[in-house]
């Protein structure tokens, strides 16, 4: 199937630095899917010197070995958690619902922040463990070669906390939203896991994982938080609640997630999740856009690297 009214949040839809200006999602011209605004624009200067990370890519027969459809979160002791029952406040889908997020302390969202290329491109993301976050796979430097990636929790007008520079990039190839010819399973497994130079969830916490269940079909619980270069140029997040899953992407039954949430380039990777009783557990990361639907990746692969990850790199 192939879909011509998406296009990627991409890596470097904004491209910021001190000079270059946020650009917006343009309108859809016909072609399957758009290429992100600005790649590759680099820096005269790197914003800063970090490892160059190393890229693992999966298969999907070592993926399919795994069953598993849940991974735990965690919460470091100590750490206060948010209560929901407070939140009141979702391309825009009617009203702009995405609010500026300035309490970054408390948990789930501690465990949220900004991916920076030294270059200068930005992202979206969240620890989905102890050193791994899950973002988007075009929010990893696989075509830049040279360039080294920063993740820090919390951003909020500059590093708020200390962050940490990925060293590994896991992802599943043969998947592109780039792809001129893009599809349904192109979105689904537009994820990758970075791995971490320091154990960040250790105080900050860091989410769980699970996989889409039909009581969330058309269900108004759902949760999403990046950087959007619209608002604050990238600086400060930006939180949607009631964010409604309005059916499986059609690539199998596990996703990609088609959602109502309001979204920009820069809050590409950035994470959807549910408190499931206090249990807040990410079911993917934002990937595309259309003039009238969001999608998430995330899905049975996704789990399973999430899994392989924590196991793999401790």
């Amino acid at each position: 199937m192939v879909l011509s009214s998406f296009i990627p949040i991409a890596t470097a839809v904004l491209l910021l630095s001190r000079r270059v200006a946020a650009s917006p999602v343009p309108e859809i011209k016909g072609n399957a899917f758009t290429n992100p605004i600005g790649i590759p624009v680099e820096q005269t200067a790197s914003l800063f010197s970090g490892p160059i990370p190393e890229v693992i890519m999966l298969s999907l027969e070592s993926l399919s070995e795994s069953n598993i459809t849940e991974i735990p979160a965690h919460i470091p002791e100590g750490v206060e958690v948010l209560d929901d029952s407070e939140l009141d406040k979702r391309y825009i889908f009617g009203a702009d619902n995405r609010v500026l997020w300035t309490d970054n302390k408390v948990y789930p969202f501690s465990t949220m922040g900004k991916i920076q290329w030294s270059s200068g491109v930005y992202c979206s993301g969240a620890l989905i463990g102890p050193r791994h976050v899950a973002t988007a796979k075009h929010c990893a430097p696989l075509n830049n070669p040279g360039v080294s990636v920063r993740f820090m929790p919390a951003f909020y007008d500059g590093e708020s906390f200390p962050g940490a520079y990925v060293t590994t990039i896991i992802h599943l190839p043969g998947y592109s939203v780039n792809d001129p010819d893009a599809n349904a399973c192109d979105i689904k497994e537009d994820w990758a896991i970075f791995i971490l130079d320091a154990r960040l969830g250790d105080e900050r916490g860091s989410l769980g994982a699970k996989v889409i269940e039909s009581s969330l079909i058309e269900n108004p619980v759902l949760l999403h938080l990046g950087y959007p270069g619209d608002l604050a140029n990238g600086q400060r997040p930006y939180r949607q609640d009631k964010i409604t899953i309005r059916n499986r992407f059609d690539c199998d039954s596990t996703g990609g997630l088609s959602t109502d949430a309001d979204v920009a380039g820069g809050m590409s990777g950035g994470p959807i999740w549910q408190n499931d009783n206090g249990n807040r557990l990410q079911l993917g990361v934002l990937s595309a856009t259309s003039a009238t639907e969001t999608v998430f990746a995330g899905g049975n692969n996704w789990i399973g690297a999430v899994s392989r990850a924590r196991q793999d790199f401790p």
